[in-house]
């Protein structure tokens, strides 16, 4: 497939030189019922559109996962219009990270183990940008700041507690936010997590009294089942062979 310039997507392809940055572009025939999208492709990653809905990773749970419906997408791309073949072999597709299942956006899933380790230590190690937008229910009481809190699981594990204090078991949460835009009397935000605690955005912004849309959890007004307004738009981070700078987008319609 052809790469392109693109200017609000760059992101690198590991056969050409790191110093280029480019996109690939998938036909928007590579979708799947779900309403999955490749948004970039190379020989060692495969970046999709998350819907709402799957969560991440394949598992012991009932419920549709990314990876699994990644894979499907991915064989239905190399086969194209193939006849009723099959893979004798199905590829390594393993997600780098994670995104609620209710959320949607930008995911990453890696085509070998060793660039699995690579882009997980990225996250590890915080040079993994991360931006999101959430519908609120309302505005927060300024326009931008900085949410710092303390965070922890609650004894289901299924839920996060927010303390302004730190307690014994809590770990230190901090999200950067602006707003966007009013839309009635709700409100749009861009978020960029500093760190990545479970349900943190989810968590602190329900703390703040600006729960998210459709977020039952955490005190919102149910919207869709399995799916609320959190939806992770823009992923910034190096490609894990060439070192060259990605930044890819999802977009969405809030």
């Amino acid at each position: 497939m052809k790469a392109e310039i693109y200017e609000r997507i760059s992101v690198s392809d590991s056969f050409l030189k790191p110093e280029l940055i480019y996109a690939y572009f998938c036909p928007s025939i590579y979708r799947n019922s779900s309403n999955m999208q490749i948004l970039f492709e190379d020989h060692d990653l495969l970046v999709i559109h998350k819907p709402a809905g799957l969560s991440s990773e394949s598992g012991t749970a009932r419920h549709p996962s990314a990876e699994k419906e990644a894979l499907e997408l991915y064989s239905k791309k190399v086969l194209g219009d193939g006849g009723g073949m099959t893979m004798k072999i199905s590829p390594y597709l393993r997600a780098v990270h994670r995104l609620d299942r209710a959320s949607s956006g930008v995911l990453v899933l890696a085509k070998s183990k060793a660039m699995l380790t690579e882009l997980m230590n990225q996250f590890e190690r915080r040079e993994v940008e991360k931006t999101y937008q959430a519908l609120v229910e309302k505005a927060p009481l300024t326009e931008s700041g900085i949410l710092s809190h303390w965070i922890k699981r609650d004894e289901t594990g299924k839920r996060s507690l927010v303390f302004e204090k730190a307690v014994p078991e809590a770990q230190l949460s901090e999200s950067e936010y602006k707003l966007l835009e009013m839309k009635g009397d709700q409100a749009l935000l861009e978020i960029r997590p500093r760190t990545g605690r479970f349900h943190q955005i989810r968590a602190q912004l329900a703390h703040i009294g600006c729960p998210i849309v459709g977020d039952v959890l955490y005190g919102g007004k149910f919207w869709r089942e399995h799916e609320i307004k959190l939806h992770a738009q823009r992923l910034a981070f190096k490609h894990p062979r060439t070192d060259a700078p990605m930044v890819i987008e999802a977009p969405w319609e809030s």
